[in-house]
């Protein structure tokens, strides 16, 4: 299969434990353009292998082309009355802001005390080698002028030189 191809598959995704942590089934797939950065690194490249409609193959992720490492001290305390979500207590799930960007990032609440939230910010999947049960349902080619998203990214910065965007205070 080729980089950009669209995908349709059905997947159960499961811990070494045997938990099952996802799944997409035929009535409800899961569909993504590979090369676009919409699935995680290992997941995509084991699809990019699979070639023929009703293929299947089963293959673990380690964390690193997974969700990463998990970080002990990726944590952040927030006063109690900023946090807009009633019922705060250990273990859920809520949507914070990012500070750099405004973009919503999940977080889970793992102590409630002192007026103060402490929230865990690694992806609740961080640390961990996934193992996937996949069937291949469809194929469609790549459209016929692909670029995908590593492609495009890289002609950004390169754009972004010549516009002076690296030059900093030089630039005028």
């Amino acid at each position: 299969m080729q980089i950009g191809s669209t995908v349709t598959l059905a997947y159960t995704g499961r811990l070494d434990d045997g938990t099952v942590f996802g799944f997409a089934t035929e009535d409800a797939p899961m569909k993504f353009q590979t090369g676009m950065y919409m699935a995680i690194d290992g997941f995509e490249k084991a699809v990019l292998d699979m070639n023929e409609v009703g293929e299947k193959k089963t293959f673990t992720v380690d964390e690193y082309e997974a969700y990463g490492e998990y970080l002990e001290g990726h944590t952040a305390k927030i006063p109690l009355e900023q946090i807009p979500v009633s019922d705060v207590k250990a273990g859920k799930r809520i949507w914070l802001s990012n500070a750099e960007d405004g973009a919503p990032m999940p977080a889970t609440v793992i102590d409630v005390s002192g007026g103060t939230v402490t929230f865990d910010l690694n992806h609740p999947l961080a640390g961990k080698s996934l193992t996937f049960e996949v069937e291949l349902l469809a194929i469609e080619d790549a459209p016929e002028h692909f670029v995908s998203a590593a492609e495009r990214a890289e002609h950004l910065r390169e754009q972004s030189k010549l516009l002076g965007g690296d030059q900093g205070d030089d630039f005028r």
